[in-house]
């Protein structure tokens, strides 16, 4: 048995609300995030039940009527556990529950109160039990920022927010409070502030938001102020180097009487942090050939010693990102002349190359003969999130041809277009790696391959991305034994020759992404189907299978179905007894109980919250952009109504 303060220690990280985001006064609560119940931690066992109860209770956050009625009953039948709150954040009215709570937690330090509240939320056991605590910071959040007071635009009238922030202070002068924390910018000291300065108790003037340096020597030059006040100023971001302190043996070698090899491999670990090759080899890096503070030229680097200069250099070529802005000739002459830099090149991500250009071509040719590791060409950026636009290099069969015959044996990833060309078969039969290919636009003829046994060409290919019909045929008529998962863009001609690659192929598939096949059933033909992302918005129902599908699957796609009934919907999953996950690419859950605005609809108007709750009593999950699954919220029970 461990003892309580072990346990304790080990609880306090998941139970614990940090400092940060209990103060934090952003428009959108920090709090409004979907995760598990902190309280299931106290189902454990006794001795957890008896340790986590003072940590939960330590910080209280109400965001629903239905939380600060939850601890109303609790506190009723265990007022002990008010004294266990030390902090309290209430982010709207919540009714008479408020005055119950308040009245059960004498020991509240600090106090956080959104003045955000809809005018359906009572107030009144907020303002009957504030004078029943004495907290000794305050922290209020307006929607309008009447106190924390920001810039609020050339075409707003600034004196009412200038007259109740004056009558807050001198209220707020009344009370025994030790720390004041402004949330808004300033542009310069108001005057109102210096009501603070009569309160006896007050120790804290808090600034949240950093200050420049014009407001800093207002502050310095009051006493009264600098006293009180805490802030951090705005600091211009300029590179600054470290400040390294002389060696104090000047004839220090650093792994001196080590190994050659132990030496190279030390070094060489360093260096790959160092030229940050992690980050060269995603096609999301946002390459820049201007240095920055953040990602500085690596060429001093091999400028150290010609050690350096050894180890490094591979990790200059390992992964290009050409773009238009790069000297894609003089990348090209450069290896002319030292050729055995070629062999250093592993990945090579294109963005935006004029392939129109003869000069360009040639240079990309050049490139490609001094290639024989390229393990992968692709476009920059993220080609799964946006499947749609591709931005691969536009190569003629000359430059396909060399590729193949220079680094078909190495190549694992391959994304290009050959417009207008019929490639011959031996071409592609010189990949015999190819793990990821995406293609489109060129001339490859089906009927080539019709009464003949299935090519076994690209074989190895488990990734398949196709943007044209006019490829579809061929691949249709060829083995992909190692097939696993297909990409077909959105196409709207010749739509029959895409159903007829997913009939064919659909057993092997486990990952399939869809523009719009008009409803093609594709469940009937894929039984091994696990995830399916569809790019159109086109409704769910048609796709549903005529049998049940038994996988386990996780279905995404851009919108909720066309019918958002949650009965309609239920009926359309009902096909699939194992499914577990449902992303909604564009959806957006709602941070607030009720509707604000204009156009946003809170937590009670949410379809797609009505959607995710039922779905959630099938032990289905409905995931939003950013991949987080809604959780149910505690609610108000109904209560009968009672017959005369």
């Amino acid at each position: 048995m461990l003892p309580d303060e072990i346990i304790s220690e080990i609880l306090s990280p998941a139970l614990k609300v940090s400092e940060e985001l209990f103060s934090d006064t952003s428009d959108v609560s920090p709090f409004s995030n979907y995760t598990p119940s902190t309280s299931d931690y106290l189902l454990v066992c006794k001795d957890w039940l008896r340790v986590a109860t003072p940590l939960l209770y330590s910080v209280v956050v109400f965001r629903s009527k239905a939380q600060a009625n939850a601890l109303q009953q609790v506190l009723k039948a265990s007022p002990e556990f008010g004294r266990f709150i030390k902090k309290l954040r209430v982010e709207g009215g919540f009714g008479a529950a408020m005055l119950t709570i308040l009245k059960s937690a004498p020991h509240i330090r600090d106090l956080f109160i959104s003045l955000s509240i809809y005018s359906s939320d009572g107030t009144g056991g907020l303002c009957k039990g504030l004078h029943l605590v004495n907290p000794h910071r305050i922290i209020l959040v307006d929607p309008h920022r009447i106190f924390g007071y920001p810039d609020v635009g050339l075409y707003f009238d600034l004196s009412p927010w200038l007259t109740k922030a004056t009558e807050f202070s001198q209220l707020l002068a009344q009370t025994q409070v030790h720390t004041v924390t402004f949330n808004s910018s300033f542009s310069d000291i108001p005057q109102w502030i210096t009501t603070f300065y009569t309160i006896p108790s007050l120790k804290v003037l808090e600034f949240q938001r950093p200050l420049d340096e014009k407001l800093v020597s207002k502050i310095e030059s009051d006493p009264q102020l600098k006293k009180l006040a805490k802030y951090k100023r705005i600091y211009k971001q300029t590179h600054v180097e470290p400040d390294i302190a002389p060696s104090l043996n000047p004839f220090f070698v650093p792994m001196q009487f080590a190994s050659e090899e132990t030496r190279e491999t030390v070094w060489k670990r360093v260096l790959f942090f160092v030229m940050y090759t992690e980050e060269m080899r995603s096609p999301t890096f946002k390459f820049s050939r201007r240095p920055s503070d953040l990602y500085p030229s690596r060429i001093p680097i091999l400028c150290v010693s010609k050690y350096f200069h050894r180890l490094a250099l591979p990790y200059l070529f390992e992964s290009l990102h050409l773009s238009y802005h790069m000297d894609i000739t003089g990348l090209a002459q450069l290896l002319e002349k030292a050729p055995h830099l070629g062999s250093c090149i592993r990945r090579i991500f294109t963005a935006g190359i004029p392939t129109t250009s003869s000069i360009y071509k040639q240079a990309i040719l050049v490139v490609f003969r001094h290639a024989p590791s390229l393990e992968v060409l692709a476009p920059a950026g993220d080609r799964l999130q946006h499947a749609c636009a591709y931005d691969s290099i536009d190569i003629t069969i000359e430059l396909f041809d060399e590729l193949g015959k220079v680094a078909g044996h190495s190549m694992q990833e391959l994304s290009v277009s050959l417009p207008d060309t019929e490639v011959p078969l031996s071409s592609l039969e010189r990949f015999t790696l190819l793990r990821v290919l995406d293609i489109g636009g060129f001339g490859l003829r089906g009927e080539d391959l019709r009464g003949k046994p299935p090519s076994n060409v690209l074989n190895t290919v488990q990734e398949l991305r196709i943007r044209e019909t006019s490829v579809v045929e061929f691949f249709a008529n060829t083995r992909l034994d190692s097939l696993r998962t297909l990409v077909l863009t959105p196409v709207y001609s010749r739509i029959q020759t895409f159903e007829y690659l997913v009939q064919v192929h659909g057993e092997k598939l486990h990952h399939l992404t869809l523009g719009r096949l008009h409803g093609f059933q594709v469940f009937d033909f894929c039984p091994n189907l696990t995830n399916i992302k569809l790019l159109d918005r086109d409704d769910l129902k048609p796709l549903a299978p005529h049998s049940p599908h038994y996988a386990r699957v996780k279905i995404s796609s851009p919108n909720l179905p066309k019918n958002d009934d949650p009965e309609e919907v239920e009926a359309t999953f009902h096909m699939y007894p194992n499914l577990r996950e449902i992303e909604l690419q564009y959806l957006t859950w709602p941070t607030t109980e009720l509707t604000t605005g204009f156009t946003r609809r809170g937590i009670s108007k949410s379809n797609a919250v009505l959607l995710a709750e039922s779905l959630l009593l099938k032990n289905i999950k409905v995931l939003n952009e950013k991949g987080r699954y809604w959780s149910t919220r505690l609610k108000i029970e109904k209560q009968p109504r009672k017959v005369a």
